[in-house]
């Protein structure tokens, strides 16, 4: 069981929220809180400090007084840092409600204390999936603390990464010092948001779909994830979507194919190869803007397939190059209000008020 630390002001919040933790059916047996208010006194910190948890939910509005009319002088926020700074290898949840805190209005500095924020309403969102993701987040600093030797090859294994990937991996700007070692905040961050967050070296079902020249729907079918179970991500902090090692996907397709399909792009080669060899077809993957198929690449704001020839290269982040690179189709400019065109290179501005009036081609 998870022991988990939940500070909070208010007394029913406290009782509320452990009580969905006790009796949600799929994780009742998975967490053990610990409820304390936030620290008012030398005293009220010394009992938290001893309370050694494996994972820490902090409320962000800590202004509600005691039972005394007390009031604490520091925010969530501010009690997070306190805490990552003693207790560097354990998750810090910030959570708490929207009303009180937007993550855009804070700056990466202050945010990095925070492992994760979640809203409290989202625990009782219909078949959420939040608490499956603090449990894996609580269980993945966890191996990361129990790895006696932190060199790169312990990390690389932890991961249960190909040993085609270990040089892709060092591309990924691995939190390895100058002495070969990390540290375990250092490395979940790392796995969290590089190696999983950006399509590349892992693929989500979307983009996992697209490479392999289908739709989404198809590939998370049964028979397509018997065949590919052995390229699925089984490593640490595992997405409730799931994740699939690129490589493992193309050598698994790869294995199927004739020499007529291998000279093709994986992309149109898997689905003849599997139409061949199951004897039943397979939809192909089709493009968000021009309807054409299989599509190419998967568009950053819709999350949708997409030819490359209609889209536009995005720099929405700074992803390491051995990532794919974030482009944005046609259809995105043309309809969405997420599109900053700042985002767009000198080229790519000047050409999407053309793209703002384009239509569709005819299918």
């Amino acid at each position: 069981m998870i022991k988990t630390l939940y500070i909070d002001d208010s007394q029913q919040e406290l009782q509320r929220y452990n009580k969905k933790f006790e009796s949600d059916d799929r994780t009742k047996d998975r967490f053990r809180i610990i409820m304390r208010n936030s620290p008012k006194s030398a005293q009220d910190y010394k009992q938290i400090y001893q309370d050694y948890a494996d994972l820490m939910l902090i409320d962000f509005d800590l202004a509600k007084p005691d039972s005394e009319g007390n009031i604490t002088d520091i925010s969530g926020l501010t009690l997070s840092t306190e805490l990552r700074q003693r207790f560097p290898d354990t998750p810090v949840v910030l959570f708490t409600r929207p009303k009180f805190f937007k993550e855009k209005d804070y700056s990466v500095r202050i945010l990095s204390n925070i492992d994760e924020f979640v809203y409290k309403k989202d625990l009782f969102v219909p078949d959420s999936t939040l608490l499956d993701s603090l449990y894996e987040l609580a269980i993945g600093f966890k191996k990361l603390r129990n790895k006696r030797s932190r060199k790169w090859i312990d990390l690389v294994e932890i991961i249960n990464a190909p040993d085609i990937e270990y040089d892709n991996l060092k591309l990924a700007n691995p939190p390895i010092d100058s002495g070969n070692e990390w540290s375990v905040s250092d490395a979940a961050a790392w796995i969290r948001n590089t190696l999983i967050k950006y399509p590349g070296l892992l693929y989500d079902p979307m983009h996992a779909a697209t490479f392999l020249g289908i739709p989404k729907g198809a590939f998370l079918s049964n028979p397509i994830q018997e065949v590919f179970s052995k390229a699925k991500y089984s490593g640490l902090f595992p997405p409730p979507d799931g994740r699939w090692w690129k490589t493992r996907l193309q050598q698994i397709a790869n294995a199927m194919m004739t020499q007529r399909e291998l000279n093709l792009p994986l992309r149109e080669g898997f689905p003849m190869a599997w139409e061949r060899t199951r004897k039943t077809s397979i939809e192909r993957s089709v493009c968000v803007f021009g309807g054409e198929s299989p599509a190419e690449w998967v568009c950053y704001i819709l999350k949708k397939p997409m030819m490359i020839k209609y889209s536009l290269s995005y720099k929405p982040d700074s992803r390491p190059s051995v990532m794919d690179e974030a482009r944005v189709s046609f259809e995105a400019i043309r309809t969405s209000n997420e599109v900053n065109d700042e985002l767009f290179n000198p080229l790519g501005k000047e050409l999407l008020p053309e793209i703002r009036r384009m239509q569709k081609p005819k299918r």
